[in-house]
């Protein structure tokens, strides 16, 4: 395992950050990723339960309005789950069976589930994502029945426990893969290694995610710190530890690496729930049980979960068969595990090399036009969120093409090189800074408005006209002009054509004034 990330030196740096609370998360989040906005209805659903007057009818409007929500919800109501056996047969009768509370959780939990499907892959299983956190909700429900914990909570906690990794892969994929490789190639949990790789772990995400769409903090508190438990508000804790009980007892039926975790339910269940060996195993069983029957309300496909009673049983038959002695198994798995370990910190190199290489110019090592056009969509979108200003910047050398011509273009080639390195020593380092292509270059400055767009386009054209640079026993001196676009943020109909198109005409304006000179507009 490479030396940084060995499990003593991560998780000492992982503990300088576990007070780190939901709104300092939420802040981060804010830096480093753009967060899903919540489907309408869920919107709808929250406010709907909020006003006292009319919440009952409200909610059931809402509802009755989605014919497959319905159905599901009906369905769920009369489950092996609720127990009430065929007896609920509107929305109406949900509601007063069921309670609003219980109600608005089902909804809830269709909802997001539905918005965050997707479609497998060979790195990310979605559909492998959903059955365990199915199974997670429904052992989390069991369990907090047994506490005599809020079980309608705690379920869509148990469900959304993990959403964090959802949108981490959706918004991170590169440094997603590099955390999967790692979490399947040593013995660091996850938590530990994406809190290196991004600051956060997907727990305290999925908090940050679901507080902002806004959920009772009964619902995403528990999943915020369902990863430092000692972390977490007094009242809150048995609601982490069933959401870790619970995603222990899901991992045996989904995890190759449940055997680690048996011995610790059966203790925890015998101590802390009193529980005998029987009752344990019937539990697990009955997890697996409900759970099938909680997919197919969720339209998920697949082989059924087998219960443990008879995973058990098949395992022993399938010991009796083995003709390998215990200690080769034992000498066969540790040699593939150093291995796969000292295969996988140089796979991830290569990963980290070739991802740079596709997104940089070689000539002057800036970011090419394929990553500028992919980050320019996100500067956007998070400056609309949050309503920042955001500015950009395009430049050219002037009589560019005259210099290839009378010296040459390798003298061409290095003042490209040069004027690279001069706006790199001028611009900030939270600044973007692209050769846009030829002797066209771009700069991405994040929640920048007008007045500080003028002062850095000022710096770049003084900075570039002072410069002297060598070239075949000549020293050339180049000037540039440069156009910038301001967007602040107020309308909502700008998007990165138009951006693109007004730092263009700017720059233009700028060369029909007579060269090496800015020209400003606001949008």
């Amino acid at each position: 395992m490479p030396e940084q990330y060995s499990s003593t030196g991560v998780e000492a740096g992982a503990a300088n950050r576990n007070m780190r609370s939901i709104e300092e998360v939420r802040s981060l989040v804010g830096q480093k990723i753009e967060l899903p906005s919540p489907p309408n209805i869920v919107m709808r659903i929250l406010q709907a339960v909020q006003d006292d007057d009319s919440c009952f009818a409200g909610l059931a409007k809402i509802i009755s309005a989605d014919p497959s929500l319905t159905a599901k919800l009906l369905r769920v109501a009369n489950s092996s789950i609720y127990g009430f056996g065929g007896r609920v047969k509107n929305i109406e009768s949900a509601l007063s069976i069921l309670g609003i509370n219980a109600l608005k959780n089902i909804a809830l939990s269709f909802i997001i589930v539905r918005k965050c499907q997707g479609a497998s892959t060979s790195v990310f299983d979605f559909e492998y994502f959903w059955k365990r956190s199915v199974t997670a909700a429904v052992a989390a429900k069991m369990l907090a029945s047994l506490r005599n914990y809020d079980s309608n909570d705690i379920f869509v906690s148990g469900l959304l426990q993990d959403i964090g990794v959802l949108v981490l892969f959706q918004h991170c994929p590169d440094s997603y893969r590099e955390v999967l490789a790692l979490k399947n190639s040593t013995e660091t949990p996850g938590h530990i290694i994406e809190r290196q790789f991004l600051g956060m772990c997907h727990a305290e995400l999925g908090g940050a995610l679901l507080q902002e769409w806004g959920l009772p903090e009964s619902i995403y508190l528990p999943l915020f710190y369902h990863h430092r438990a000692d972390c977490a508000p007094y009242h809150y804790r048995t609601g982490v530890e069933l959401l870790n009980l619970a995603d222990k007892i899901s991992a045996i039926y989904h995890s190759s690496q449940s055997r680690n975790n048996v011995a610790d339910i059966f203790q925890t269940l015998t101590s802390d729930y009193g529980l005998t060996e029987k009752e344990i195993k019937e539990l697990i069983d009955t997890v697996a049980t409900r759970a099938n029957e909680v997919l197919s309300f969720f339209d998920m496909s697949g082989d059924e979960i087998r219960p443990l009673s008879e995973m058990l049983q098949d395992a022993n038959q399938e010991l009796g068969k083995l003709n390998c002695s215990y200690e080769q198994l034992v000498m066969d798995l540790k040699q593939a595990k150093e291995e796969s370990s000292k295969y996988v910190g140089k796979l991830i190199d290569a990963n980290k090399k070739y991802r740079e290489l596709a997104y940089r110019d070689e000539l002057t090592g800036l970011y090419n036009n394929r990553y500028f056009q992919e980050l320019m969509e996100k500067e956007l979108e998070r400056s609309r969120r949050y309503e920042h200003a955001l500015s950009l910047l395009f430049f050219d050398i002037d009589y560019f093409k005259e210099i290839n011509d009378n010296f040459g273009h390798l003298a061409g080639d290095t003042v490209l090189r040069r004027v690279a390195e001069k706006i790199i020593q001028i611009m900030r380092g939270c600044d973007i800074v692209v050769r846009y292509g030829g002797d066209e270059f771009a700069v991405i400055m994040p929640e920048t408005g007008r007045e500080g767009l003028e002062v850095f386009a000022e710096r770049i054209r003084r900075g570039i006209e002072e410069m002297i640079i060598p070239a075949d026993q000549a020293s050339l001196q180049v000037t540039v002009s440069v156009g910038g676009a301001t967007f602040n943020s107020k309308n909502p109909q700008i998007d990165k054509r138009a951006m693109f198109s007004t730092a263009d005409k700017a720059i233009y304006q700028a060369k029909g004034g007579g060269r090496n000179r800015i020209h400003i507009v606001e949008i």
